[in-house]
């Protein structure tokens, strides 16, 4: 089944490239993986997983408010285009296969997630942890949409890399404060 086409947008003054009005770099996935390789060397796989949980939660938010600005989406179709996006720009195929919106809570599942694919089946441990900061953002955009306190926390609870079947994720949302 073919996926719907990202559009991409050349400025030809500048070289910039967009999507949806927002700057984009188009990279190979070795590349992202490698980077990810070589960070976890040197500074330890818990470090670079806490620095890039920070640094994902926070753009998956202005992302989030970004596009439901440019397309009008309502918090939760915001989040479901977040994902959509990630699945278009191959990192993986996401799906959510469950989403309580009030409660902050959903479970996520990625088949062919790039990361899993780059360091194999056999690396026994998760390495998908770009996706848990990036979920929580987009689940915190919804929250703060709908005025909600909590704050949403995603933990990756199964990954190809570690011999699973696909990736799978776990958010929920703990007490504000």
């Amino acid at each position: 089944m073919a996926q719907p086409q990202v559009p991409i947008d050349v400025d030809p003054e500048t070289g910039i490239w967009r999507t949806d009005g927002l700057p984009m770099i188009y990279l190979p996935r070795h590349f992202l993986v490698n980077l990810q390789k070589g960070i976890e060397a040197a500074i330890g796989v818990e470090a670079y997983r806490t620095i890039l949980y920070g640094s994902s939660d926070l753009s998956a938010l202005q992302w989030c408010r970004e596009e439901a600005r440019t397309h009008g989406l309502t918090p939760l179709d915001t989040f479901r285009h977040h994902l959509k996006r990630l699945s278009q720009r191959g990192y993986g195929l996401l799906e959510i296969t469950a989403l309580d919106a009030v409660a902050g809570t959903a479970v996520i599942t990625i088949r062919n997630s790039a990361f899993a694919l780059g360091y194999g089946p056999g690396t026994g441990r998760p390495v998908c942890s770009m996706f848990e900061g990036s979920f929580a953002g987009g689940m915190r955009f919804v929250l703060e949409q709908a005025g909600h306190p909590g704050e949403p926390v995603c933990r990756e609870v199964a990954c190809a890399a570690d011999g699973h079947a696909e990736c799978r994720f776990e958010l929920r949302c703990e007490a504000a404060g």
